[in-house]
């Protein structure tokens, strides 16, 4: 294995969005709306909120669109906030990443699928946990095996899954006879927190901020990433938004309040038997292809700091016959099997990694703007620069400060989480000094 090896440039606009719409697109959507109705009163408070974080995550998606056609180099956010600002910040990015941020979905989405295969034929916990080990040791293999391989199953299981979902959202339409009577019902909320619902609501809509991490495998990044980021952000909330209202119309909000599996229990009063066998197969095949756009994608980030001296230099390895980052890939899946082994549940792995990916959309941004003032020009441009991500920046602050008022226990525990790579910064500055 050596570092003369490089990885190929073999990715088109439609495998750029498939990858896109495989990460976004996992399983929050059929579990989240169910949560977010205990906070707000109507579908139509319900509405604005789906709405606003779809505007959120488009803005997010220009952003990132103008940031990976300015830097198309392998790493994505790593690479934007290192030119930035330096490589402390960028390590604390990488370090984040790696402990908690993009390993624990690689946990917790296997495990949300063997949960859904259960349903269908029931299994122990200990069964439950080897199988989603054992997927998270296929997907790695995938991905370590080349890129083409990682691709091809992204391409199948996003068509699959959008698929799924535009038959789910027909299917309601024709068998739903009477939509206003539940999209009308209210109830009393059960918890008052907004930045918590918000949270959630903009948890199903992540994903935007992977895709600039395999920028220098792509063929024409300058070209195919932003077209293929604003294509998948607009599809996926139009996917959402019709999820959500066949969701309301279908149950009265305080049924669906509080319910772990509102796409589950729609799909059981709309067609019995046959809902609860598809149902959890979409959703299975949608978990999987984001945690396989996750294996991707992350390794990437820890491949560009060891080649910048920043981390373990085996990580900027590629393997000379499959171009493939195999030692970060290994890493990656390696701690994700480490966490799913100590957590062993879905809530557990979850936790509140939003916030910290928030705190780094802020910094991305702020790029932005330092870019945007040494030169104007660049392959793509945010529209309504400034006012677009300034708003969008005022929106990351405001969701950032109110966590940390709502919950600041969780808030200091993610601050010190990302304080602990701190001391090894230093200690890879000083190893390569």
């Amino acid at each position: 294995m050596t570092r003369s090896a490089e990885l190929r440039r073999e990715l088109g606009f439609w495998d750029v969005l498939a990858f896109m719409l495989g990460i976004t697109i996992g399983a929050a959507i059929f579990a989240v709306p169910g949560r977010v109705a205990s906070f707000f009163p109507s579908f139509t408070m319900i509405g604005l909120v789906w709405v606003a974080a779809a505007l959120f995550a488009l803005t997010g998606s220009l952003i990132y669109a103008e940031l990976g056609a300015r830097l198309p180099h392998t790493g994505g956010e790593y690479v934007y906030i290192h030119r930035a600002f330096g490589p402390l910040p960028a390590f604390l990015y990488g370090w984040s990443q790696l402990l908690v941020v993009r390993t624990n979905p690689v946990a917790a989405l296997p495990l949300v699928c063997v949960e859904y295969a259960s349903s269908l034929y029931p299994m122990s916990e200990n069964a439950r946990l080897g199988l989603a080990a054992f997927l998270i040791v296929l997907l790695g293999t995938a991905n370590y095996l080349g890129l083409r391989p990682g691709k091809t199953v992204q391409a199948v299981t996003s068509i699959l899954k959008v698929g799924g979902l535009v038959v789910f959202v027909v299917a309601a339409v024709v068998t739903l006879r009477e939509w206003s009577p539940n999209l009308a019902s209210t109830h009393t909320p059960s918890q008052p927190n907004w930045p918590s619902a918000l949270l959630l609501v903009i948890f199903a809509y992540v994903g935007w901020d992977r895709v600039g991490y395999l920028a220098g495998e792509m063929r024409r990044p300058e070209r195919d990433l932003p077209r293929a980021v604003a294509a998948g952000a607009v599809l996926s909330a139009l996917l959402y938004l019709a999820m959500n209202v066949c969701y309301y119309a279908a149950l009265p909000i305080a049924t669906l309040s509080g319910s772990r599996t509102p796409a589950g229990d729609v799909a059981r009063l709309l067609w019995g038997t046959a809902g609860q066998v598809l149902l959890p197969l979409l959703v299975m095949v949608s978990a999987l292809g984001s945690t396989n756009a996750n294996i991707m994608a992350s390794p990437r980030v820890y491949y560009s700091m060891a080649r910048d001296g920043l981390f373990f230099s085996a990580l900027g390895r590629v393997h000379p016959r499959f171009q493939s980052p195999h030692v970060a890939i290994l890493l990656h899946c390696g701690w994700a099997l480490v966490l799913l082994a100590a957590s062993r549940t879905v809530e557990t792995l979850v936790g509140s990694f939003v916030f910290v990916a928030l705190i780094f959309y802020g910094t991305s941004t702020l790029a932005l703007f330092r870019f945007r003032r040494q030169t104007a020009s660049a392959p793509f441009l945010v529209p309504g620069y400034p006012w677009a991500p300034g708003l969008y920046l005022a929106a990351v602050v405001v969701l950032i400060g109110a966590t940390c008022w709502f919950s600041p226990r969780s808030a200091a525990a993610n601050l010190a989480l990302m304080a602990t790579g701190l001391p090894f910064y230093y200690f890879w500055r000083k190893h390569k000094s």
